[in-house]
């Protein structure tokens, strides 16, 4: 009788096994850190979108970012643009001061979010 010569494969399934375990201790580790604001997962499928209601939207004035109390030089930002909130449309303008041009446009790249349609987004020198 002949005698089988097989070659020995690793068992994969038993890697399968611990990514999975890795899988599901991620996801649960993930669901602890939202619990605060979720609690249970249907909360975080059926939870409400993201909102762009003029009171959500990002302002520069009384903070230490308005050009009225801005001093010195530095860059100046404007965005403004159109505002698509479902059956709400409507257009809005915010500028603000910095310190350096990195400031300024990462202040552009997050007013990016709220605005749908842009009109001017720009950042330029600015001396107060």
């Amino acid at each position: 009788m002949p005698v089988s010569t097989r070659l020995a494969r690793p068992d994969s399934s038993g890697l399968k096994a611990r990514l999975r375990v890795v899988a599901t201790l991620s996801a649960a580790l993930l669901m602890a850190g939202c619990q605060s604001q979720f609690q249970q997962p249907s909360d975080l499928l059926f939870a409400p979108t993201f909102s762009k209601t003029r009171q959500n939207i990002p302002y520069t004035y009384n903070t230490p970012y308005d050009c009225r109390t801005f001093t010195g030089s530095g860059w100046k930002g404007i965005a403004s643009g159109k505002v698509n909130n479902f059956d709400q449309n409507y257009l809005i303008s915010q500028a603000g001061c910095f310190k350096t041009q990195q400031e300024c446009e990462a202040w552009i790249f997050y007013m990016r979010g709220y605005i749908d349609i842009p009109r001017f987004m720009r950042c330029n020198t600015y001396t107060a």
